[in-house]
């Protein structure tokens, strides 16, 4: 009887619709099925939401308020001990990190069996039993299909802690290295097992605070990541070369900031910045042919010596930012072989000068005022500059070296289009130009006085302080 009404129910439901001339799905053999996104399953909803860009993710919201709601399954999460405990690193108690470990669990119980696109975890390693936890966390990003994976364990003075973190590689099977697309990793060691096949589309990855890294293990570790386009090593005490001749053909971004290193050697043909600080040692991009800019900032070392030896392997350079504390300086500068820079678009070269060598050269220093002593423009060298438009110089006291030099650009610079010299202290200081307006207004006065015959009438130029 039940069978029997609900066939009737329906039968009259049909007929109201043909009377009413509205169509019916189930009397219709090409009607579509009603798909939507809420009917999918739920582990398939989340292998998608995976594998979306954030915008596109985003862009899925006017699809259905049921997708909308799997944003909250797909989150984000990122734990930080400093922010949740409300206070400094160097004010952290073992009560706060037993406090965060335990909030963390439970947080992560709550997503478990979802995808959780990007993990942060940023607490201070002072406690080997903090491992425990960390290894389960790192085991929860395996499972949670984690494309984007954080470890920030640096203590505020991580040189005084030896005891580092071990990167657990055996909870990461051969599909969550593959997942992976970004990962930092601080105050950890990498010791990866001898069947380790590397985090094939790992794409960026910054590595810090790493100490005694062992050299074969960190270069065995880059060379199985090809699809590597930004790398970051920031104070790793490798003291030792590192050099990785595997191929890294997608790597477009490298800085490398370590003042242990003893050589730098990376195959990567596409690179096109490169940034480095440290002391001066050789650095080999012989096969970087599209380097555009390089940004260098090195420790006290003989300047043409470290100038010729870094930039001879560079010459498509188009930015060039050189910077050195203090420069050992050389009189009378001579290289053997000229340096060609023919692609060099923008150079800003910064160097602190000592007292002793203000004879020498002068670009910045605090005893250079109107200084007589200094080579003349023949001991500095000749060369055109065919492309040069544009001059702008800081920190310029009237020394005659700086006068020297800055006749010999405008002398060889065709193409000078404008010209810009501010007299004073650089970097600025507040005061210190108040005790130099005498000096100042003198060195105005030599600069326009040099410059005006040598300078065509249509080249923009200007003195200020």
């Amino acid at each position: 009887m039940a069978n029997h009404a609900t066939s009737q129910g329906q039968t009259t439901s049909h007929q109201a619709d043909r009377a009413n001339n509205k169509p019916t799905c189930s009397s219709s053999n090409n009607a579509r099925p009603s798909a939507r996104f809420c009917h999918l399953p739920t582990d398939i909803l989340y292998r998608i939401a995976s594998k979306l860009p954030p915008k596109g993710f985003a862009r899925t919201s006017i699809l259905s308020t049921q997708w909308c709601l799997q944003s909250a399954a797909c989150p984000r999460l990122t734990f930080d001990i400093v922010a949740m405990c409300k206070c400094d690193k160097e004010d952290l108690l073992d009560g706060h990190i037993w406090q965060f470990a335990s909030e963390v669990n439970g947080v992560l119980r709550k997503h478990h069996g979802k995808v959780v696109e990007t993990l942060e975890l940023r607490i201070i390693f002072v406690h080997s039993i903090l491992a425990r936890y960390i290894d389960a966390w790192v085991a929860f990003a395996a499972a949670a299909r984690t494309k984007s994976l954080t470890l920030d364990l640096k203590p505020e003075r991580f040189l005084e802690y030896k005891d580092l973190y071990q990167f657990p590689f055996h909870l990461l099977d051969q599909g969550s290295m593959s997942r992976l697309q970004h990962m930092q990793l601080s105050f950890v060691s990498l010791n990866p097992p001898s069947c380790f096949k590397g985090f094939p589309n790992l794409r960026k990855l910054r590595l810090q605070a790493l100490h005694d890294v062992n050299r074969k293990d960190l270069e065995n570790m880059l060379s199985h990541c090809p699809t590597l386009e930004w790398l970051y090593i920031d104070r790793c005490h490798l003291d030792d070369a590192l050099m990785v001749d595997t191929p890294l053909s997608h790597l477009l971004y490298l800085r490398v900031d370590c003042s242990k290193l003893t050589k730098i050697k990376f195959n990567a043909v596409n690179l096109a910045i490169f940034e480095y600080y440290g002391k001066f040692i050789p650095i080999d991009l012989v096969h970087s042919f599209k380097l555009k800019s390089a940004n260098i900032d090195l420790d006290d070392e003989v300047f043409p010596h470290m100038l010729e030896s870094l930039l001879s392997d560079l010459p498509g350079l188009q930015n060039l930012t050189f910077k050195t504390s203090s420069p050992y300086l050389e009189k009378p500068w001579s290289w053997d072989n000229r340096l060609k820079f023919s692609n060099l678009r923008h150079l800003q070269l910064s160097m602190f000068i000592w007292p002793e060598d203000v004879d020498k050269v002068h670009f910045c220093g605090s005893g250079l005022w109107l200084a007589e002593s200094s080579p003349c423009r023949k001991d500095i060298g000749h060369c055109k500059y065919n492309y040069l438009k544009d001059i702008w110089i800081t920190g310029f006291k009237a020394a005659r070296g700086q006068l020297e030099f800055l006749m010999l650009l405008v002398e060889n610079a065709p193409a000078l289009e404008a010209l810009l010299v501010e007299i004073g202290e650089y970097p600025p200081s507040p005061g210190l130009n108040g005790d130099n307006g005498a000096r100042i207004e003198k060195a105005k006065k030599m600069t326009r006085s040099c410059l005006s015959t040598l300078l065509p009438q249509n080249v923009r130029f200007d003195v200020k302080e």
